[in-house]
């Protein structure tokens, strides 16, 4: 059997042109960000035929001309016309290979398109152009003679030939390695006239070859892009084509894993400038002058995107300087302002495993893609699959929405503490919190990647079953008895609830998150004669599991086995146990007790949060999906003292979001690497694959780390080793200097 890629035809380039499209990186804003195309312009079929097979000839790298052909559908053209663009492209580009091509027939781009693929499956030709072009008349009403046309090509090359080349490959048209694979569409009707018989099918296939290359696939219902996560070693897709004919046909893509170029964010993110005076009038003086950067105490952060954006927010900065009293925070959505930085300590706060919902951080992990090479407790990124519902039988898994959480809350983690090389006073987690905290920090090293271990030793799956059983055991029921098991989210006068709970044996406040926030779990009639005896509460059900509540007791045993690991201490980070009530010292037994403990006894987070203030922790960053945790300090502590963030707000770009908590932490005067972000944003801004020689390097140099160590974390610091600490700066970022290797 020959080996998966021997022989098999890589797509090493992309060319699209016409209906307003200059090129394919318009085409993929509009599939990706969902924007319309540009005004139709006066396009014959020879100028958008060389302007598209120019564009996929660019990465084709040097043809051998006897080896290469062209394959080219055109519609409605006499047979003439059709020789002389053939003839033109294959002069342009030293096509001298036998070659094909269709006049006027329906799947015609399927036909020259099998043929090429064929071809070099069997050893005729080492590559091909494959193109499409179609012309349309001017639509009846449209106040234009002009016809509007569109072309669109692709670059074939035998695989081996592309990577010996160094040619960066798109996709390979084959099934590929065996995995579980998902099936995606792209309808290209809105954009094509009359459905585009002669090339709506080679566009649509482009299309896959884009969503490969840019690590992410189009969402149909969503109408954007959703990022490839799913696999550390390739990725791949059916796409299922639907000419316009009605016929349907299946294209297979696959890709080996590559983590360049950036993926395309769903938003530009924002460019970030900073100033930083010694007055309020000294910091006036240095935004006029565009004196960016310093070390004063007075500081401003302005978030614009492009040029003309930011010198207009810059102009009102003066006018709102000028007020009295500015209290710190934001003064408008892109200024950020503090009169002095805040002095306290740093407390980074990891959420509960109940939190999660579909999409989050999708437009941080779009834009960053780097950042799950970072996490230290992931190997397999199944967790990231049920984020972004690549395999709907995941939906509704609780083990994988918990770990999608956890996997949320690990990205915050490397942003905070990789990127803005931020290292906190406190860590301070709630429920599964406590175990993110602990991996984040390196207190604990996961065993083969921590969601692997969950999965494996099938604990999660028990505690999230074990509800019903263990109730009955706990309530000392019969066996078979019928126990109908509830969790409501509460929210209303916390004191009513503690009070009525506690006259029903089978009912328990499991967290408390404010005085006016709660979690009630327990049999359903119960739960309901204490939400029914409550006045002013609004209750809502919630993910069904029993923890935080005495009735889990027979699972001491086991999850103190679980979570019996060795510890180690980390210089400078005090973490918080709620089952001790305060920080405590990592050991083994410790850690295991503390875990086990908080699982069998109800959360009290305003207690750890007066007992972090009562310490000195003034500036609070929540990690992981929504802002549960940040709301409750804002009812807990006083507003006008502290600052609470949260990197995520469900509905609020998460990309924007996080950049908008690290400069509010610069102006707060939080020691974080403005300048490393501000390197990492610009990556973002890539629309095109770098020519960066140095890109393509540390590409190289991660691809064999990984194959080498076999998880993320490895390859990464292998990476790190190799050169120097300078593997980020190889992505087109600053150096790593003094990294703990």
């Amino acid at each position: 059997m020959r080996a998966a890629g021997q022989g098999e035809a890589a797509v090493v380039g992309v060319g699209i042109c016409g209906l307003g499209l200059e090129d394919s990186g318009a085409f993929l804003d509009r599939m990706l960000r969902n924007r319309a195309p540009g005004k139709e312009q006066d396009q014959d079929p020879g100028r958008l035929a060389m302007a598209a097979a120019a564009e996929a000839h660019a990465g084709a790298g040097v043809w051998e001309p006897a080896r290469c052909g062209l394959f080219l559908s055109l519609a409605d053209a006499p047979g003439e016309g059709l020789e002389r663009l053939g003839g033109a492209l294959r002069q342009r580009f030293g096509l001298l290979g036998r070659g094909g091509a269709c006049l006027g027939q329906e799947r015609g781009w399927s036909r020259v398109l099998n043929a090429a693929v064929r071809r070099i499956r069997a050893g005729a030709l080492d590559g091909a152009l494959v193109g499409a072009v179609q012309v349309w008349p001017a639509a009846p009403g449209s106040g234009s003679p002009s016809p509007a046309g569109m072309a669109v090509f692709l670059a074939l090359r035998r695989m081996d030939l592309a990577e010996r080349s160094g040619d960066r490959i798109w996709a390979v048209l084959g099934a590929g390695p065996d995995r579980e694979r998902r099936v995606v569409r792209y309808d290209p009707g809105s954009l094509i006239p009359g459905g585009g018989e002669s090339m709506s099918g080679l566009l649509q296939v482009a299309a896959g070859c884009l969503m490969a290359g840019h690590h992410a696939w189009y969402d149909p219902e969503e109408r954007c892009g959703q990022p490839f996560l799913d696999r550390t070693d390739s990725i791949g897709f059916t796409l299922e084509v639907e000419s316009a004919e009605g016929a349907r046909l299946q294209v297979d893509l696959w890709r080996s894993f590559h983590p360049g170029p950036a993926p395309l964010p769903l938003l530009t993110p924002p460019g970030i400038a900073a100033y930083a005076g010694a007055t309020p009038e000294d910091l006036i003086q240095r935004v006029l002058m565009d004196e960016q950067g310093g070390s004063g105490p007075v500081r401003l952060a302005v978030l614009s995107r492009g040029a003309q954006e930011r010198q207009e927010v810059l102009d009102r900065i003066p006018r709102l300087l000028q007020q009295d009293g500015l209290a710190g925070g934001w003064l408008e959505p892109g200024i950020c302002f503090s009169p002095a930085p805040v002095r306290g300590k740093v407390a980074c706060l990891f959420t509960s495993c109940a939190t999660g919902y579909p999409g989050m951080g999708r437009e941080l992990l779009l834009g960053m893609p780097f950042l799950p090479a970072l996490i230290r407790p992931f190997r397999d990124l199944a967790p990231a699959d049920w984020i972004y519902g690549a395999h709907g039988g995941r939906s509704g898994d609780p083990l994988y929405e918990h770990a999608g959480t956890m996997f949320l809350s690990q990205v915050h983690a490397a942003f905070t503490r990789d990127l803005l090389g931020l290292q906190p006073d406190w860590a301070l987690g709630l429920s599964q919190g406590e175990i993110n905290a602990l991996l984040a920090y390196g207190a604990w090293t996961p065993k083969g990647g921590e969601f692997e271990f969950w999965k494996r030793g099938g604990l999660h799956a028990k505690l999230l079953s074990a509800a019903p059983e263990a109730a009955r055991r706990h309530w000392g029921l019969p066996e078979g008895a019928e126990i109908k098991w509830r969790n409501w989210t509460v929210l209303g006068p916390v004191g009513q609830v503690l009070e009525r709970a506690a006259a029903e044996e089978r009912a328990y406040v499991s967290i408390v998150y404010s005085p006016v926030h709660c979690l009630l779990a327990g049999e359903a009639e119960a739960c309901r004669r204490v939400l029914a005896g409550c006045t002013g509460v609004t209750a809502f059900l919630t993910v069904g599991i029993a923890d935080h509540t005495p009735v889990l007791g027979g699972l001491r045993a086991a999850w103190y086995r679980h979570h019996y690991r060795p510890t180690r201490p980390v210089a400078g980070i005090e973490f918080y146990s709620h089952h001790f009530g305060n920080t405590y010292a990592l050991r083994d037994d410790r850690v295991a007790a503390a875990l086990t403990e908080q699982l069998l006894e109800p959360l009290d987070f305003p207690t750890a949060a007066w007992r972090a203030w009562d310490s000195g922790v003034r500036i609070f960053i929540e990690h992981g999906p929504r802002n549960l945790l940040t709301t409750a300090l804002t009812r807990l502590l006083p507003r006008q003292e502290g600052v609470f963030l949260a990197l995520d707000v469900q509905g609020e770009n998460p990309l924007t979001r996080a950049v908008k908590v690290a400069a509010e932490l610069w102006c707060r005067g939080v020691p974080v690497d403005l300048g490393r972000l501000q390197a990492a944003l610009d990556q973002c801004r890539l629309t095109r694959p770098s020519a960066d020689p140095l890109l393509e390097v540390a590409a190289s140099l991660f691809a064999a780390s990984l194959e080498r160590t076999g998880t993320l974390d490895g390859a990464y610091r292998a990476c790190l080793h190799q050169t120097g600490g300078r593997f980020l700066e190889f992505l087109g970022m600053p150096a790593e200097e003094g990294l703990d290797l």
